[in-house]
């Protein structure tokens, strides 16, 4: 993984309340997956995984994490696409 966003990941791992996570939680892993996006950073689906199930995080929600994570990549690549 990119250490750029390695870094947004384990910031949003850091400050995360753990058993749910809140509004602002979900609002910075949302920017680290617009990171990853927008600056092209190297981050798979499985190092996200792995990272948060590490993590104190729930496993249905280190799951539900990655989840949201490879959609959104494909949902801003579509973006893109569309928006030409």
């Amino acid at each position: 993984m990119d250490p750029k966003a390695r870094q947004l990941l384990d910031a949003f791992i850091d400050h995360a309340h753990k058993s749910t996570p809140r509004s602002p939680d979900m609002h910075r892993f949302i920017d680290f997956v617009i990171a990853v996006h927008r600056e092209n950073l190297a981050a798979s689906l499985d190092e996200v995984l792995d990272l948060t199930m590490q993590s104190d995080l729930p496993e249905h929600i280190a799951v539900r994490l990655a989840m949201l994570f490879g959609h959104g990549l494909e949902l801003l690549k579509r973006y893109d696409e569309v928006r030409g």
